[in-house]
């Protein structure tokens, strides 16, 4: 009895067997694609959600500049005061040297001249005899026999000679410039936050670029001219002409005659009018004429600022390599730059001889400035990892002022707006 089941069993077995095979086959496909898919949704799962991006960035305009207060340009020089005594004191129209006794009027190391008088040289001749060569002005303690003026306007006042230095100060001159195009490199770093969509998804950036500032500018400025004057009396005792016009005492000679009327010497006659050494204080004047001077300049702001950016940013795919990505934020600045200024007038008494600032003079400045920033790029993926983006980008910063003397230029970076590209790299 039971063998005759099992035998029965094996032949219902063997009949069911070629429709189990295909039954047993459709389940182990349908268990393959469960898989597959399965798979892909890991995939997206596991998708990078950060990004690194390095890049150039190229703005309309690197901000304008304006320059405020120009056209002041200090006296050059440096007078020893009367109390200083005997010294060497030099002006913008003339130079008054200290003196002291020639070594053809010591002897020993002491004068032999008769101060405030006339001294000869002497030298002898053939037979003998001396002969005179030379009639000079001693040397006069608290007098000078070298001294120069250049124009005869300072011989104005009867019996002295009149020095002059000048200055100019500002009447609020005044001069711009818009830089124009201006490149720069940026690094930005982005997280993916959430996604409404297998398409579009948000997340946040931060990033931070540097761009350069060079604005700079050149004219003519009017300006007030300063004066100071300075009065030394001059001495013309001794029979010497009143000096005048260009005068340098120096050169005042005339010949030596013999008693019949030969010459001995064609420089042998001094004829220089010594001048006080110091100026006479109750003299001096300081005066100032608004609008008398053209002043010429160069100025410049030059330095860079990094910008530093956040804000949240938005995506949608547009296809299976392209991405439109937008993001706007706030954005602030490190400014830091140099302002230079080269400025200089013609002296009034000396045709092309300038009075100038050091060239140049300069101070320097570093600034925190805030803003807001916009990009709309578009995105194209090579792979998971590696990407091309290029774009618009769009920014606002503030001013800030700079200060250099009296001077002052007012920076503002301003709206910009220009184009920005380079690689991506996601992880």
């Amino acid at each position: 009895m039971t063998l005759r089941l099992l035998k029965t069993a094996s032949l219902i077995a063997l009949v069911s067997l070629p429709v189990l095979l295909p039954a047993q086959t459709e389940t182990s496909g349908k268990e393959d694609e469960r898989l597959e898919a399965l798979a892909r949704t890991e995939g997206e799962w596991y998708t990078p959600k950060t990004k690194v991006s390095v890049g150039f960035r190229m703005l309309n305009s690197g901000g304008q500049v304006d320059f405020r207060n120009l056209g002041t340009v200090p006296s050059i020089r440096d007078i020893a005061p009367v109390s200083a005594g005997a010294a060497t004191r030099v002006y913008d129209n003339g130079r008054v040297f200290n003196d002291t006794a020639r070594a053809n009027e010591l002897a020993a190391g002491v004068q032999t001249s008769t101060p405030g008088g006339r001294y000869f040289v002497t030298s002898t001749a053939a037979d003998g005899t001396a002969v005179v060569t030379q009639d000079l002005v001693s040397y006069t303690t608290g007098l000078t026999r070298d001294w120069e003026t250049l124009t005869d306007r300072q011989f104005g006042r009867a019996g002295y000679a009149s020095f002059n230095n000048y200055s100019a100060t500002s009447e609020g001159g005044s001069a711009s410039y818009k830089q124009g195009a201006t490149s720069g490199v940026e690094f930005q770093i982005s997280r993916d936050i959430g996604r409404g969509s297998r398409n579009f998804q948000w997340g946040v950036i931060a990033g931070i670029t540097l761009n350069d500032i060079n604005s700079k500018s050149a004219g003519t400025v009017t300006s007030s001219l300063n004066t100071h004057t300075d009065y030394y009396r001059y001495d013309v005792s001794n029979g010497q002409p009143t000096p005048s016009g260009v005068y340098v005492s120096i050169n005042q000679y005339t010949e030596l005659l013999d008693s019949n009327g030969v010459q001995i010497n064609p420089f042998g006659v001094e004829l220089a009018a010594p001048l006080s050494v110091t100026a006479d204080p109750s003299l001096s004047t300081d005066t100032t004429v608004a609008g008398a001077i053209n002043v010429n300049g160069r100025w410049q702001v030059k330095g860079s600022y990094f910008m530093f950016r956040l804000g949240p940013s938005l995506r949608t795919q547009i296809t299976d390599r392209l991405g439109l990505t937008a993001s706007v934020g706030l954005a602030g600045a490190y400014a830091g730059t140099r302002y230079s200024a080269y400025e200089s007038f013609y002296n009034p008494d000396v045709g092309g001889e300038l009075i100038a600032t050091a060239d140049p003079v300069s101070s320097t400045a570093s600034k925190f400035i805030k803003g807001y920033f916009a990009d709309l790029n578009l995105e194209w993926t090579a792979n998971e990892t590696l990407g091309l983006f290029g774009g618009v980008t769009a920014q606002q910063l503030s001013d800030y002022e700079q200060k250099l003397g009296d001077r002052s230029a007012k920076i503002d970076l301003g709206n910009a707006v220009g184009i920005r590209g380079g690689i991506s790299i996601k992880f």
